[in-house]
């Protein structure tokens, strides 16, 4: 298992490196930016399935923004 986990990402690092830098940094940013709304969305649902709206209603109102 461990070796093909060393071959996907020994592929992977193959192919990045036929990308020039300057396509693969602004794609990085934004699969990063994807990767972390799709994590806050994930536990704003949990905290409404365990705790109900008035605690997103809660976190909402003392989170600043931006």
């Amino acid at each position: 298992m461990i070796e093909k986990i060393e071959i996907f990402f020994a592929g992977l690092s193959e192919m990045a490196s036929g990308i020039p830098t300057l396509v693969m940094v602004p794609l990085i940013m934004i699969l990063a930016a994807i990767g972390t709304a799709m994590i806050v969305c994930l536990l704003l649902g949990v905290v409404r399935l365990i705790f109900g709206q008035r605690a997103i209603d809660f976190i909402r109102k003392y989170t600043p923004v931006a």
